[in-house]
């Protein structure tokens, strides 16, 4: 089994939506982030990522540690992913748009979480703690 090792975070604004996105060619909304360089800093990751995906330097944002997971990867076949995951929470994304490999992005509240088909490392790890979050 192929092995893909992530840096993704759990996008929050002020009143607890999650943002999500998904990839051209995937029907699957999964969290902000992706591949890491070899011996690339976590936040190094991170914030490249966000810059490429979405337009948003993380440095300007709240941003901390959840946790590690591993779960399958839902867009390639055979594949397990090992994932280092943040929490970012906006303060601000008037920049916010969608580049690169990004099809779509969408604000999930509590109320509607469960109509979106989300990825499995988003489902398994990050939904359940954005679940228990207070805003």
């Amino acid at each position: 089994m192929d092995q893909i090792f992530l840096v993704n975070a759990l996008v929050t604004d002020e009143t607890g939506r999650m943002l999500a996105v998904r990839k051209k060619n995937s029907k699957f909304f999964q969290m902000v982030g992706g591949k890491r360089e070899q011996d690339e800093e976590l936040l190094t990751t991170l914030r490249r990522e966000f810059l490429e995906e979405i337009n948003i330097d993380i440095l300007l944002h709240d941003v901390s540690f959840l946790g590690q997971h591993t779960s399958v990867a839902v867009n390639e076949k055979n594949t397990k992913v090992h994932a280092n995951v943040f929490h970012v929470k906006l303060k601000a994304y008037k920049t916010l748009r969608i580049a690169s490999e990004i099809e779509e992005m969408v604000w999930i509240t509590k109320d509607d979480y469960q109509k979106y088909q989300l990825a499995h490392l988003l489902e398994e790890f990050s939904l359940p703690i954005w679940l228990e979050m207070d805003f």
